[in-house]
């Protein structure tokens, strides 16, 4: 990049939003932070239901020459979902394409889009697509998107992101929900806990997030953003337990909906190693306790 970068950080204030304007603050980086949300520091956009024109203004007036689109929703109707993941990323790259033309373009995808793997195996870039219900597919949609955009010219990066975990994890997220339930109930109702998922801290995820949006390499128009290692959902809820020093028990639902889906999901980050040189960082343990210490 040409180091007078000016980021804009689309769902600024979400769990991953957040910790990717905390980097770029904290490395000097020119950015604007966008949310749904009311209040300072950010402006408000609801990507999902402002009018282009407004959009369209945002983009043109601050000229970027990064545009981050960390917007997205888990839970809800399939219409949210899909107004979430989809609609709000046609309408991003659309603005971005028509008032920053040259600008990268970086796409928050997830997991889910890969659906389950086989048991022992890492899921690379190139694998089979099979998601499982409304989100992973509108997630899976919003991706389609953004490659085809890369396709036709455009510098457009979607990062495949695997489990989040770390300090402020929403309950949203497995950990955060065990978190949740511990301090709350000390029972854990979250569905079936024998799956098996790749645990990534949000600080190495927005330090990816960061290395795509500032390096001037030409990049694939997807990469994976795990730590290349599985781990079983019912340890990481019995790390938890013992962090919170308190008797708890667990509550196994497959039916509830926080249950987790795929039996196997593990990143192959061979592709971003290449590129970026870039690798996590943080432990599962220390992510874990770092959770477990942040204040509600």
């Amino acid at each position: 990049m040409s180091g007078t970068e000016r980021v804009m950080v689309f769902g600024a204030s979400g769990f991953l939003g957040a910790r990717i304007c905390a980097l770029l603050a904290e490395r000097g980086v020119e950015y604007r932070g966008l949310s749904r949300s009311r209040g300072e520091p950010h402006l408000r956009c609801d990507l999902a239901t402002m009018h282009s024109y407004a959009l369209e203004t945002q983009i043109g007036m601050y000229k970027p020459t990064v545009v981050i689109n960390a917007v997205g929703a888990t839970v809800g109707e399939p219409a949210e979902l899909v107004a979430a993941n989809v609609t709000a990323v046609e309408a991003l790259l659309t603005a971005t394409r028509e008032n920053a033309g040259h600008a990268r373009f970086v796409q928050l995808g997830s997991a889910a889009e890969y659906g389950g793997g086989t048991h022992g195996a890492s899921q690379a870039e190139g694998s089979t697509r099979r998601p499982v219900g409304p989100y992973g597919l509108s997630k899976l949609a919003g991706s389609e998107l953004a490659v085809r955009a890369q396709r036709n010219g455009g510098d457009v990066v979607v990062l495949r992101i695997f489990d989040v975990i770390g300090p402020g994890a929403p309950a949203t997220t497995v950990t955060g929900r065990v978190i949740e339930d511990l301090r709350d109930r000390q029972q854990i109702e979250v569905g079936s806990l024998d799956v098996w998922r790749d645990f990534i801290d949000v600080r190495d995820v927005a330090e990816a997030v960061v290395a795509v949006a500032l390096t001037d390499a030409k990049l694939p128009a997807v990469l994976n953003v795990g730590t290349g290692r599985a781990t079983l959902a019912r340890d990481v809820a019995g790390q938890l337990f013992e962090l919170s020093g308190q008797p708890a028990r667990i509550v196994d639902d497959p039916t509830h909906d926080g249950a987790l889906g795929d039996p196997w999901q593990q990143a192959d980050i061979t592709l971003i190693a290449h590129h970026l040189g870039w690798s996590p960082k943080i432990a599962l343990d220390q992510s874990l306790a770092d959770a477990w210490a942040e204040p509600r």
